[in-house]
């Protein structure tokens, strides 16, 4: 019996929390940036890019939990159990499961994940007795446990009773080639990812010139009071702006570095999506490039 039953998490709420936040970031950065371009120097200005800055700090992280929650999936084999959510894998052979149940199994009271709101509880936490608790749930109740000797899982499948049938069902059947135990982190991505030379030096360039744009435009900032926004077919400048407005172009080429990158090492984590990462860290390369060659092109009307 080599059946593989897939239970997911229930979705709904985490996707809509996470997508209208990335929504309102998203439409909140596009506001400011357009706003910012339409006045000139001051406190205003650099008010503006707010929430630009907001963006690229917490619109990449959500959506990566968007992501992983959509992907997510809880997998039961004769085997052993596959546990999927993002960047972390983890495969537990079925003789190294103790028991699968509600937290009341447990025996004590299940400690509260850190951090956790709908459609991602992901924390760790230590029990009682020197076991790590690991959260990879959608919610903070309605619970299945799934005790090792060294770790317990908390996930959260929509059809806890369901999963727990189908556990006791296998179980019942016993295995004889169980799978290998395998704990894939998002940090041994990041590790695998670097040991690639093609990946590192993808990063690495894209890493490079997307700090070459930052430090040119912030000098260009201070260097100039004026620059032009653009050029007549002629080479002539064209609606000149303060020079501070260069600054936008850093900005918005960070947003895309932050979501290349990410994605790029959440494709990263199987072979056969590989090329995909290549494919999202050539873009990063590109636009980094793209805005280099637009801010020199724009300096040649100086």
């Amino acid at each position: 019996m080599s059946e593989a039953f897939v239970f997911r998490p229930p979705r709904r709420l985490g996707v809509a929390l996470h997508g209208s936040a990335v929504l309102v970031l998203g439409m909140g950065a596009a506001a400011g940036l357009y706003l910012a371009s339409q006045i000139g120097v001051g406190f205003t200005f650099l008010l503006l890019l707010l929430p630009a800055v907001a963006a690229l700090i917490l619109a990449p992280p959500l959506l990566y939990r968007l992501i992983a929650l959509q992907r997510a999936s809880y997998t039961l084999q004769r085997d052993g159990i596959l546990l999927f959510w993002g960047l972390r894998r983890e495969e537990i052979p079925m003789d190294q499961v103790l028991w699968v149940g509600p937290p009341e199994a447990l025996g004590s009271p299940l400690p509260y994940a850190l951090g956790g709101w709908p459609g991602a509880v992901l924390s760790t936490r230590s029990l009682a007795d020197g076991r790590t608790l690991e959260f990879m749930a959608a919610r903070s109740h309605g619970l299945v446990l799934i005790a090792t000797p060294k770790r317990v899982f908390a996930i959260s499948p929509a059809d806890p009773a369901g999963f727990q049938r189908t556990y006791q069902r296998l179980a019942e059947f016993g295995t004889l080639a169980p799978i290998p135990a395998r704990s894939l982190f998002p940090t041994f991505v990041i590790t695998r990812s670097w040991e690639d030379r093609p990946a590192r030096v993808l990063l690495l360039i894209g890493t490079l010139l997307s700090t070459i744009l930052v430090v040119w435009c912030i000098w260009l900032a201070q260097a100039y009071l004026e620059l032009p926004l653009r050029l007549a077919p002629d080479g002539s400048a064209v609606d000149v702006v303060p020079g501070v407005r260069i600054l936008l172009l850093p900005v918005v080429n960070t947003f895309f570095y932050m979501v290349d990158l990410l994605a790029g090492l959440f494709f990263y984590r199987r072979s056969e999506t590989q090329p995909l990462s290549y494919l999202m860290w050539s873009a990063s390369v590109l636009t980094a490039a793209l805005f280099l060659g637009g801010v020199w092109f724009l300096l040649r009307a100086i």
